[in-house]
């Protein structure tokens, strides 16, 4: 079969000329964003003001030929450049006369005859429709709505790209001049192999310039160049089949960044491939060393062992990124509703790095349902919650990760129990463990207790008055008042997304903003409560409210009095707090400024006075926080103290 690429150096006429190109549907989807967009435009400026005829190095395509049909490629890299410079054609046609608009359409955009026509460039099954249906039609959005983040990417570079012809052409440049330096000064070079073997190799080396590969691009790359070497024509399938659902759940829990995209990968080979810490830091790496595809190809056996195995871990990839959706689109359709609220509640965390292997490791292995699932997972946000959030349990913060890795992949291959037997005292005061799910309750509530014991524990909600630190800057203390406030009206939904968004994100009805009840500047201009005593209370935990931000904003100075009377009684226009715990602070003002309000104000009067009701609340968050986050009732609990007594 002829390959139509066998020189090198080629121009975009040259590389377009007869041929049609696709992108697989397990590539991501489009990736640039307006960094790499700019850096285009301004090599296209650049060349605009060089009035040489040398050919600009523009990029490398490596081209796939279709054994099928001739003129028929995929695109193995390089597709997120190529597919720019349609979109940029496109945008010039809009500029072009009638001439140069049939010849940029027959050319680049779609060509054939009228109802055997077909587009010149498919992108992946995630995103071609909205590329075919508004990018290079009319670019309305009622034909087809942004669902995913690839969809932004593509409006965000024919808007860019499109505002820069504007600016260009209102200022004198021709739109041929532009076309000409698309046509004839940029220059590829192109790579065509012709045994699949070599494009699988090419895989693991070529980056998109500008966007690096992540670790998960790299494994699939890998796992191609297996299919291809073992002959597995059932794995590439796989591939085929589920890598853009694993891209498309990735992107629907908006975690596509190369960083995130590798941590993902990095649990999933934890639980999967019983990778340690260390070794899942370089997974792609250890993985080539774990599966020798020469040495698979010595026997038959081996061979089908290793297919199953990769097909296994493609099935993993693609479950695991379905609770990523889960965890951080949130989306619940299909979920069990007693699992929920236990998934919110982890999910307003936003601290998952040294959980989330055995988090996957317990929704998969359970299936998503049932009341040990329950109870794991509450036991995990626990853990979370006192070992990697609360003040200074921990001075790292993958602080005992190691440990925690181990026991997702043991319990997800059913070998924990065995593996603490032979490492542990089976019997656990006088309780015998006979399974999985007991050992890791038991792990679990030891783990804890080593690193945020409850005296430590309850410890870390007290301010030492030698520190520095203020709870201000504390980064658990937003789910903490949330889940403060939903113990104060457990029959009331609290809507997490008013804790994780940022003020920006929404309008000032749907955020909620950390307040001060003793405002950091309150008075000072008077030169009062401006000591370091003063400074410390200021910083105290119980100082501290989660209020809506139509009521924040209004007076954030004031004295503590006055904002108790927004709070419980509203201010002109605002209605009064909907939050329970604000208007028990909101009472312990009154209560307390009625009692102190003869007293002569001397230079500790607002001191003492502040420190009354900060003692008060403080008092409520950690009684609060000690059965909020007990590990009573769980397997081990009752041993460790047992042995601290002992």
């Amino acid at each position: 079969m002829k390959n139509n690429f066998v020189h090198q150096l080629r121009t975009l006429p040259e590389i377009f000329e007869g041929n049609f190109f696709c992108i697989p549907d397990y590539q991501r989807g489009y990736a640039w964003d307006e960094k790499q967009i700019d850096e285009l435009l301004k090599d296209i400026d650049h060349l605009l003001l060089d009035t040489s005829a040398v050919r600009h190095y523009t990029g490398t395509l490596v081209l796939s030929l279709n054994k099928d049909q001739s003129n028929q490629y995929h695109i193995v890299d390089g597709q997120q450049r190529l597919t720019t410079l349609v979109i940029f054609l496109k945008c010039i046609s809009l500029f072009a006369d009638r001439e140069d608009k049939e010849s940029i359409g027959t050319k680049y955009l779609k060509r054939g005859d009228i109802g055997n026509d077909q587009f010149v460039l498919k992108l992946n099954l995630d995103t071609n429709k909205f590329f075919e249906k508004v990018i290079l039609s009319d670019r309305n959005l009622e034909n087809c709505p942004i669902t995913l983040e690839s969809h932004e990417r593509l409006l965000n570079a024919h808007d860019l790209i499109h505002k820069w012809l504007t600016q260009k052409t209102s200022s004198g440049v021709l739109i041929t001049q532009i076309l000409n330096v698309l046509e004839e000064r940029l220059g590829f070079l192109v790579y065509s192999p012709v045994e699949d073997a070599e494009t699988g190799i090419m895989f693991e080396v070529i980056n998109n310039r500008g966007k690096q590969l992540s670790e998960l691009e790299k494994v699939k790359n890998y796992l191609i160049y297996c299919s291809i070497k073992l002959s597995a024509f059932s794995l590439r399938d796989d591939i085929t089949e589920h890598w853009s659902d694993i891209l498309q759940s990735l992107n629907k829990a908006k975690k596509t960044s190369p960083n995130e995209e590798s941590s993902f990968l990095r649990y999933c080979l934890v639980v999967f491939f019983k990778m340690n810490k260390t070794d899942s830091q370089y997974g792609y790496d250890v993985l080539k060393e774990r599966i020798k595809i020469d040495q698979c190809l010595q026997s038959s056996e081996k061979k089908n062992q290793t297919i199953t195995k990769l097909q296994d871990f493609i099935q993993f990839l693609k479950l695991s990124a379905k609770w990523y959706e889960h965890l951080y689109a949130p989306n619940y359709v299909g979920l069990d509703k007693a699992i929920q609220p236990l998934i919110e509640n982890i999910r307003a965390q936003n601290v998952h790095a040294s959980i989330m292997p055995l988090f996957l490791a317990l929704v998969l292995k359970n299936k998503g349902k049932g009341e040990m699932l329950e109870r794991h997972l509450q036991l995990l946000e626990t853990l979370n919650f006192r070992v990697y959030i609360a003040n200074g349990m921990t001075f790292r913060k993958d602080t005992g990760q190691g440990d925690l890795y181990q026991y997702a992949s043991r319990y997800y291959y059913g070998s924990l129990l065995n593996s603490f037997i032979a490492e542990e005292n089976r019997v656990v005061g006088k309780t015998t463990l006979t399974n999985d799910d007991q050992a890791l309750e038991y792990l679990l509530v030891s783990f804890t207790q080593n690193l945020a014991h409850d005296g430590w524990f309850e410890a870390s909600f007290y301010l030492d008055g030698k520190s520095s630190f203020d709870f201000y800057g504390w980064r658990g203390l937003r789910y903490f008042l949330m889940n403060y406030e939903s113990s104060l009206q457990p029959n009331k939904t609290i809507n997490i997304d008013k804790i994780l968004k940022s003020r920006s994100s929404g309008k000032t009805n749907d955020y909620l903003s950390v307040e001060h009840l003793w405002a950091t500047e309150n008075r000072n201009f008077e030169g009062q409560n401006c000591r370091e005593v003063d400074r410390y209370q200021k910083r105290r935990l119980g100082n501290f409210v989660l209020l809506e931000l139509r009521l924040n904003i209004q007076g954030t100075n004031d004295d503590a009095w006055v904002k108790a009377d927004r709070y419980l009684d509203g201010f002109e226009q605002e209605a009064p707090t909907d939050l329970y715990h604000v208007r028990l602070a909101g009472k312990s003002v009154r209560k307390t400024f009625n009692t102190v309000s003869d007293v002569k104000k001397t230079i500790n009067y607002y001191s003492d006075f502040y420190s009354e009701i900060i003692d008060e609340q403080e008092e409520r968050y950690i009684k609060f926080a000690m059965k909020r986050w007990s590990l009573k009732g769980y397997i081990g609990y009752k041993k460790y103290h047992e042995e601290l007594e002992n």
